[in-house]
């Protein structure tokens, strides 16, 4: 008998000790070398008593069960039953058994009232805007900290939505004053260049400073980030700002003191920069909005992990059969921790605009110094000119587009999974499981409430088949997975008829086998029953006849019940697809992610996987003992606090829509900016070219243009990429 079978180990305080027990004490408690315990008779008495003290030590601390259980001094002697000399123990290796943990022991579902108190660090990333970075740091670590939280994020939100208007109100009335002479239109001396009226400039100066102090907490953050060398998306719209009120208090200067002519400004372009950038910051706020009713809300919540930063990476690797496989698992979390860090990130476009903001700054002053160069060669003012060409080149280097091309599919995608019960918090979920290549899941995520169902049962031999039931639902509710729901409902969930199991195994391809009430109890296909010389009845019973032809159907299985190496029980089981399972099966797929199943049902195989649901094998993978035993040590804890990233309400549908959606954001991502970093490229040179030709430069209708067309350009082919 291999004693290195735990399910023989809990066994022994079920009869007296044996001799060869003290092999087992020493593999289990390496004691000093100088107690031979191997062989207590060479030792004397003393020794033999002292094995036996550690022994019963043992007993008393095996498992959680035990050391919960009343303890009994005395064992009475129980002789060895045939169980005992299970011919299966010689069989089975190491590797083909796996203890199944308890389901219960640990697991206390229903201690949601107190609140975890995380969030204790936050990194030193990006954040877009200043009410962002207040939010980065923002704590719910309780009911009322959370709702604080909620209601300053929604003042915020209508805050940004009357600003809004009025800098729609705003640009719209600057827009109309540059547009009335392309129509042939104009209002006598407000748009005459050779006239020295200071009307039109003052007009715009008033228009671009209703703008500015609308958004004057924002600016006033980007000009101190500016300065500071921390450059952003709020940087360049605030330097391009500051760059254009200069532009226009020096035209209203030279025309009161010089009588100099008038020439155009960029005011209209500015603001339309500016109206663009606070409807992504709605949006963003909005998102961040939603998605904090998710994560602070009260409940377990399901939040998906990457094995890659994991002990288990390469058991689950080793698992899937590839040594680079992107592997994703879910956990079950108490609190959501660090939303704020993750959902306020800056996308790539923005980080990407960071970097070579500075290189945008050298270059729009040296496009101010040629165009100052050519008018003192030519004619014109330098200084106005050099204005002109220095605001053109910063306007335009303002990621317009990359503000809505990558916020909106985010904010569309966020909200979609928002509705089915998930939380994408944002870019680094993307960046993170955008390119999953397989995801592990447990038998209760395919088949559901419902999906499994007991078609037929009796007994065999002289065994009640309530009691039968009885005996089999207390292992499998012990066990977990899908058929414990299923026996739960036989037994109609009464405690009362559930009884204490120990030494629970599984045992690869084959079921579970198990202690009751000092009985081995087998639960499992034909091949366990055949594996442990349980003798099954042939032709001479009809209705086993009537199962066994049952049987060529994939979706119908037989699930075997034995106590003490004899059939007592037969069981038909129906599966069935539920119909959110297979659509998220089948979206996973399609994305090109494959499913590795946790399963202590013998039955669910490849090829049943493979008939139920109607998918490619090639797509299917259960895992092994090794795999299944570190999926199992990590998934079957509701852990304090993880961080959130991808979370979900617990169903397979909503999780395979968020996954999905990571890999859609993942390849808009790209596509996003590659498209913005042509437009800039574009934009720029087409900016520059224009300003530095002489007197009649790039105006604001064609800043203007630019702007929109490119806009029109990234967002149209995000929304249809999507």
């Amino acid at each position: 008998m291999n004693r290195n079978d735990e399910s023989t180990t809990i066994s022994l305080k079920k009869r007296p000790l044996q001799a060869d027990d003290i092999s087992y004490v020493m593999e289990a408690l390496p004691l000093p070398k100088g107690w031979n315990m191997s062989q207590p008779a060479a030792k004397g008495k003393g020794n033999l008593r002292l094995a036996r003290g550690v022994i019963a030590f043992v007993r008393l601390d095996l498992s959680l069960a035990d050391r919960m259980a009343p303890v009994q001094e005395e064992y009475d002697p129980v002789p060895l039953s045939a169980v005992d000399f299970d011919p299966a123990d010689s069989i089975l290796k190491g590797n083909q058994k796996r203890k199944v943990r308890s389901r219960e022991s640990s697991i206390d579902l229903f201690d949601l009232e107190r609140r975890i108190k995380s969030d204790q660090s936050i990194d030193s990333g990006r954040f877009s805007g200043s009410d962002a970075r207040k939010l980065a740091s923002a704590r719910y670590r309780s009911r009322k900290e959370a709702e604080k939280i909620r209601v300053d994020l929604g003042s915020l939100i209508k805050r940004m939505k009357f600003n809004l208007f009025e800098l729609s109100v705003i640009s719209l009335f600057l827009v109309v004053i540059d547009l009335l002479p392309v129509f042939g239109l104009s209002l006598k001396g407000i748009r005459t260049p050779e006239s020295a009226t200071v009307i039109y400039p003052v007009i715009s100066l008033i228009g671009l400073g209703f703008a500015t102090v609308i958004s004057f907490r924002d600016i006033k953050e980007g000009i101190k980030d500016l300065f500071t060398g921390r450059f952003s998306t709020l940087t360049a719209v605030s330097a391009a700002i500051l760059a254009e009120l200069l532009h226009l208090i020096y035209l209203i200067a030279a025309s009161l003191i010089f009588k100099a002519p008038v020439t155009g400004n960029f005011a209209a372009p500015t603001c339309l920069a500016v109206l663009v950038y606070t409807v992504n910051r709605l949006l963003h706020t909005s998102r961040v909005e939603r998605g904090f009713a998710f994560a602070s809300q009260k409940g377990i919540h399901s939040e998906v992990m990457s094995a890659d930063d994991s002990p288990i990476a390469a058991d689950l690797r080793h698992a899937s059969g590839s040594r680079s496989a992107k592997i994703a698992y879910v956990v079950k979390t108490r609190h959501l921790s660090n939303y704020f860090t993750n959902a306020c990130r800056e996308d790539k476009c923005s980080i990407l605009m960071s970097r070579i903001y500075p290189v945008l700054l050298i270059v729009s002053v040296l496009a101010a110094g040629v165009a100052a160069v050519r008018c003192l060669l030519g004619s014109g003012d330098p200084v106005s000119m050099a204005f002109s060409a220095f605001c053109a080149s910063l306007i335009i280097g303002i990621p317009i587009t990359g503000m809505l091309s990558f916020e909106v599919p985010l904010f569309r995608l966020a909200k979609s999974l928002r509705r089915n019960g998930a939380l994408l918090t944002g870019w680094n979920a993307v960046d993170k499981f955008g390119d999953t290549d397989a995801f592990a899941i447990n038998t209760t995520d395919l088949f559901p409430r419902g999906s499994i169902r007991v078609r037929k049962s009796f007994a065999i031999n002289d065994m009640e088949i309530d009691e039968i039931t009885s005996m089999a639902a207390s292992v499998l509710l012990d066990s977990g997975g899908a058929l414990a729901e299923v026996f739960g409902e036989l037994i109609r969930d009464d405690a009362r008829l559930r009884q204490r199991v120990d030494s629970i195994t599984y045992e690869t391809e084959l079921g579970i086998s198990a202690w009751v009430k000092d009985k081995k109890v087998l639960v499992g296909n034909r091949d366990m029953m055949e594996l442990h010389r349980v003798l099954i009845p042939g032709g001479g019973l009809a209705r086993l006849d009537e199962f066994e032809a049952m049987r060529k159907n994939q979706c119908f299985q037989m699930l075997y019940v034995a106590v003490n190496n004899r059939l007592m029980g037969v069981y038909m089981l129906e599966y069935k697809a539920a119909m959110s399972a297979r659509s998220a099966l089948l979206q996973l797929i399609e994305d090109g992610t494959s499913i590795m199943v946790y399963t202590c049902d013998a039955n669910i195989n490849i090829q049943l996987i493979k008939s139920v649901f109607d998918i490619p094998p090639r797509y299917i993978s259960i895992l092994d003992n090794e795999g299944s035993s570190v999926y199992d040590s990590v998934t079957f804890k509701v852990t304090r606090s993880q961080d959130a990233l991808i979370a979900t309400d617990g169903s397979l549908r909503a999780l395979s829509e968020a996954i999905r959606a990571a890999v859609l954001l993942r390849d808009t991502e790209g596509v996003s900016l590659m498209i913005q970093s042509i437009c800039f490229c574009m934009g720029m040179l087409f900016a520059i070219g224009l300003s530095c030709v002489g007197t009649f430069a790039i105006d604001s209708v064609q800043l203007m243009t630019l702007q929109l067309v490119m806009l029109a350009l990234s967002v149209v082919s995000v929304l249809k990429s999507l």
